[in-house]
């Protein structure tokens, strides 16, 4: 009923899941297509940019792994190296060439929650 953290990828999600988010809970919430702030104050909130920094990577699909990555970085159930370690486990072949970019991708959502400005980066 109240988890943690929610990951918000559109505005319907945000009007729908920010009210049930614990206290001192995380917010992941995709700023592309999310045009309002976040209106409580007792939460950790990441607006990221996910489809920007997914389309600088080269790929507009890889924004739910950079929106991931944010979440990881603010709420570290698994680290990224588990991650990274899972994909590189259990990706099948046919996606393996995939791999560096979804990489690239939980990284760069973990480096924007920590605050670095990626898309500059890129630029």
């Amino acid at each position: 009923r109240n988890p943690q953290a929610a990951v918000i990828m559109n505005l319907p999600s945000l009007d729908k899941y920010e009210s049930q988010v614990a206290s001192g809970g995380a917010l992941i919430v995709n700023a592309s297509l999310v045009n309002r702030e976040v209106r409580r104050t007792d939460l950790d909130v990441v607006m990221i940019p996910a489809q920007e920094i997914a389309e600088s990577i080269g790929n507009r699909r890889l924004l739910n792994i950079v929106m991931l990555g944010a979440l990881l970085q603010r709420k570290p159930i698994l680290s990224l190296e588990d991650i990274i370690q899972a994909l590189d486990t259990h990706l099948p072949e046919r996606h393996r060439r995939m791999l560096p970019a979804n990489l690239q991708a939980l990284r760069a959502g973990a480096a924007f929650a920590r605050g670095e400005n990626v898309l500059e980066s890129r630029a």
